[in-house]
């Protein structure tokens, strides 16, 4: 059976009001009685020491105020010397008998020691048949002079009676009226936290259009606003995921298509030679020389590919080190030479030698060279201009790659970050390549902290990248 919150909250409110009440006449009737007698003795005990310090006990003046203290302050006042002999008292009958109680007398003569040692000495006695209680305190208060203060209450336990009575009366109207307060803020903490069950259970469902309207600024409210944030990232990181699961079911279609043609290539030439190899050796080695080329374009595929898998999952920390941007530029113009020293292309450098950047130098040469092998791939190779510029910007260091003569359509210019894109379509034919040189690059950047951009020019496309190049990236990038 399903349980209230707001009923337990209910209950528990009242319970506890209840228990204080229950508690406070249990207190009461235990406790009243003994605590007002400790209260008269302490009161007791500071007027003796206000008669303590007058120095005649039998003029007028002191049995003014010993009458005085008889009369505000219910409390009986006599005064004795060694011998029990009263010298002056508040209580006539006492004073014309000359003579002390048998309570008294007996409290003074079992005490005598402590009371010659200055120590003030108590009793307190309740006689059942008239339920009056009486509190005695003897006290030396000079040379052969000793004071006996006395306090007699009937009306006691009446009183403790009606503060019982009084304070269950009480407690029934407080619990009475608890139940309600309680029922009130019980609805205001119930009421937000039914709003955001019911929207984290549209969130399990994978429904991030209910949200959770609460206005208050405390806990709950802050709960409704942390649940409102919640939804709205998982709604995000939803779509991201299933952005991410169907670029990568393209990512495999595309690789098995990019894979298939080399392999069915090598299958068919393959078949082919085990005709041939005896009849005609030339054409064997021909063949053989393709299934060479095509089984390395199949390996630099999938090398790309675990190459990209490895950055895009970053199970490779970063090798931060610093260098000089005249090294890096030198090394690319080296290996650009090496690589197409048989075509036409003028190669052009624009950057400071003295430039220090701090990166993973050979990721950051590979992005580089990937964003060249690109201009050089899909550029026109009449009297082509491959121009490399790098430039300091704030925190960043900003590499362009430009080349002359071809373009990427308005339309894909967003997606040919992406593996496989197939922008080489529109701008070349009859060229290969891996697919995946520009998804390095961007993975690279984005490991450095930066930003890559590429827009078409008047008579080309440029590249641009930038690394955060600052000496604390590798904390950043941790």
């Amino acid at each position: 059976m399903k349980k209230s919150l707001g009923k337990k909250i209910c209950f528990i409110g009242v319970a506890l009001i209840g228990f204080f009440v229950l508690l406070n006449i249990i207190l009461t009737y235990f406790f009243m009685v003994p605590f007002s007698a400790y209260l008269n003795e302490r009161q007791m005990k500071e007027i003796v020491l206000s008669i303590e310090s007058r120095n005649d006990y039998s003029d007028e003046k002191f049995m003014e105020y010993i009458e005085s203290v008889s009369d505000d302050m219910n409390t009986q006042v006599t005064i004795i010397d060694g011998k029990k002999k009263i010298i002056c008292t508040t209580r006539v009958t006492d004073y014309q008998k000359n003579k002390l109680g048998t309570a008294t007398n007996n409290l003074f003569d079992s005490n005598f020691k402590k009371i010659e040692n200055g120590k003030a000495v108590t009793l307190t006695r309740i006689k059942e048949d008239t339920n009056q209680i009486n509190i005695k305190l003897i006290k030396k208060i000079g040379d052969n002079r000793y004071a006996i203060l006395s306090r007699s209450y009937r009306s006691m336990q009446n009183a403790t009676y009606s503060a019982i009575m009084f304070d269950a009366v009480v407690g029934i109207i407080l619990v009475l009226i608890g139940y309600v307060v309680v029922s009130r803020l019980s609805r205001q903490i119930v009421v937000p936290i039914e709003k955001m069950t019911v929207a984290a259970e549209h969130i399990s469902n994978l429904e991030f259009d209910t949200k959770v309207d609460i206005q208050t600024e405390d806990e709950l409210g802050q709960l409704g606003q942390s649940i409102n944030k919640m939804s709205g990232h998982l709604e995000q990181n939803l779509e991201m995921l299933q952005n991410d699961v169907e670029n990568r079911k393209r990512l495999v279609r595309n690789l098995s298509h990019e894979i298939k043609s080399p392999v069915a290539v090598i299958m068919g030439y393959a078949d082919r030679l085990k005709s041939v190899i005896s009849k005609n050796p030339e054409k064997a080695l021909q063949y053989c020389e393709i299934i060479s080329d095509e089984s390395g374009r199949v390996d630099m595929l999938v090398k790309e590919m675990l190459d990209l898998s490895k950055l895009e999952q970053q199970t490779s920390e970063l090798n931060i080190e610093s260098f000089t941007a005249g090294q890096l530029f030198q090394s690319l113009h080296k290996r650009f030479d090496e690589e197409n020293s048989e075509k036409n292309i003028q190669y052009v450098e624009e950057y400071d030698r003295e430039d220090r950047l701090w990166a993973d130098y050979l990721l950051l040469e590979r992005a580089v060279y990937n964003l060249i092998s690109n201009a050089v791939f899909h550029g026109n190779t009449d009297k082509m201009l491959i121009r490399i510029r790098g430039k300091k910007k704030q925190d960043y260091y900003e590499i362009r790659v430009y080349n002359s003569g071809s373009f990427i359509p308005d339309e894909e210019l967003s997606s040919i970050w992406e593996a496989f894109n197939k922008v080489d379509k529109v701008r070349t034919r009859g060229k290969q390549g891996s697919g995946v040189g520009l998804s390095i690059v961007k993975e690279v950047v984005e490991a450095h902290k930066g930003y890559y951009s590429v827009q078409n020019m008047e008579d080309g496309v440029e590249f641009c990248i930038a690394i955060k190049c600052i000496k604390n990236l590798l904390n950043e990038t941790d």
